[in-house]
């Protein structure tokens, strides 16, 4: 028998990403359960949002110990709120992981990239392209979790590109801004990172997937990490899922 689930999800980056996860987690739950008293059935959750502003500033200094104690506030919330069980509605937001689970052995986090990383498994890609936020794409918070689950990763080589992408998800995504040209350059750099034969690339920035959709780059299978994340943490809620199973 599994203990309650009482989930903590934290947002503000950015609030696009908190909505997109609101949304998505109840469409989905409403669609795989059965309801008792309502034809909208909805699960539990408990949200804490932290300033964007803030985190993208000390993202930029490459603070990474404060971008880690500023998201630990709207973590602390949640768990003060009653939470066992937390989800990080972001990729980059998984900065903070480690130090979560030295403040909180107990909190039973679902990793973004444990989730990312079954999909793949499930298709048997092991070699993959990665895109998302500059931290992402250059640090090993994500890509050291994908390699625990034998993901190997190809990010964007040109320090310009990786640029790029960043700039678009900081100054446009963020703000619920979506670009053409923006789309256009997005896909110009996956399909670079598809010249080494790889076939599939994780969109690894919550931003991005609502920018690029898989029918604009039809050749290229697309593993849209939020939405991923979203439909684990569904299943979660609606008992589907033990979360040690996809531990590496």
């Amino acid at each position: 028998m599994h203990k309650k689930i009482d989930l903590g999800i934290l947002t503000g980056i950015s609030y696009v990403t908190g909505l997109d996860y609101y949304n998505g987690i109840n469409e989905y739950f409403m669609q795989n359960s059965k309801p008792i008293y309502s034809l909208n059935p909805n699960p539990s959750m408990v949200f804490a949002s932290v300033d964007c502003d803030k985190y993208v500033k000390l993202l930029e200094e490459r603070n990474f110990d404060k971008v880690s104690d500023h998201l630990m506030d709207g973590i602390t919330k949640l768990v003060n709120s009653g939470c066992n069980y937390l989800a990080i509605a972001s990729n980059t937001g998984h900065i903070c992981y480690e130090k979560v689970k030295q403040k909180y052995p107990g909190l039973n986090i679902i990793h973004i990239a444990d989730c990312i990383a079954w999909e793949l498994k499930k298709k048997s890609y092991y070699n993959v392209g990665l895109v998302g936020t500059k931290p992402t794409m250059e640090e090993d918070y994500l890509i050291g979790r994908l390699q625990l689950h034998g993901i190997n990763t190809t990010v964007p080589e040109h320090v310009t590109d990786r640029t790029k992408i960043y700039d678009i998800i900081c100054n446009e995504l963020s703000y619920n801004v979506f670009k053409d040209d923006s789309r256009k350059s997005i896909i110009e750099i996956i399909r670079n990172l598809m010249k080494n034969e790889t076939k599939s690339c994780i969109s690894g920035c919550t931003e991005i997937e609502l920018l690029v959709k898989q029918t604009d780059i039809p050749n290229v299978e697309l593993f849209p990490s939020a939405q991923i994340h979203i439909k684990y943490i569904a299943d979660l809620l609606l008992g589907r899922l033990n979360i040690s199973k996809i531990q590496p």
